[in-house]
């Protein structure tokens, strides 16, 4: 059962000063990952971040990804019409013999103007070792035994018996904590981006 709270309503840092780059990186996965079905969309998102953060400290989208039974979800890629519906549109599609899904198709070209050479590096990577997997094997993938939704979940004793969401943040530092540098950078990337989203809040 899945239970709304206001906490999925707020958008994260990362929705607030990188709507544009996420818009943009969606749409792109929805090109190169034809077709692309709702539940890879969102675990390819988190493994672009994870990958950059386990490689340089700092994620590229500073999406916020809760513990949901399901691995680590960004309630604004699964809620991608509400966010980004300028970029992709969810066609629903019924085959047979089998649950129907949703797949994500680009409304528009993909911009590169806000990537840098090392993020559409990082994004390549990804999309090269995930675009021939299935949605399940993405879900296994995020699931993997001290991976950052693993130990997250496990520190707050989270049980999904009955709701199979959660409002608790990935702990995504546990991918750099045996690196006193990628600490360094995770956590001042972190208090600029946090800087960088109250100056847009107060701005609007």
């Amino acid at each position: 059962m899945m239970v709304m709270t206001d906490n999925f309503n707020q958008s994260s840092f990362g929705v607030r000063v990188n709507k544009e780059l996420i818009g943009n990186l969606i749409a792109l996965l929805a090109h190169k990952c034809a077709p692309l079905c709702h539940t890879k969309l969102i675990k390819m998102m988190y493994l672009i971040d994870e990958k950059a953060i386990e490689d340089s400290g700092i994620p590229i989208t500073w999406l916020d990804y809760k513990v949901w039974q399901y691995g680590p979800v960004a309630p604004a890629v699964f809620f991608f019409r509400d966010y980004f519906g300028d970029y992709v549109e969810g066609v629903r599609v019924e085959e047979c013999g089998s649950t129907p899904v949703t797949i994500i198709k680009p409304l528009r070209e993909f911009d590169d103007s806000e990537f840098s050479d090392y993020d559409l590096e990082i994004i390549d990577k990804v999309i090269e070792e995930c675009k021939d997997k299935t949605a399940r094997e993405l879900v296994d993938l995020t699931h993997k035994a001290g991976g950052p939704w693993d130990v997250t979940k496990k520190r707050n004793d989270l049980d999904f018996s009955i709701a199979n969401i959660s409002s608790v943040s990935v702990d995504m530092g546990v991918l750099v904590e045996s690196s006193a540098s990628k600490q360094a950078h995770y956590k001042e990337s972190c208090d600029h981006v946090a800087f960088m989203a109250a100056v847009k809040s107060k701005a609007v």
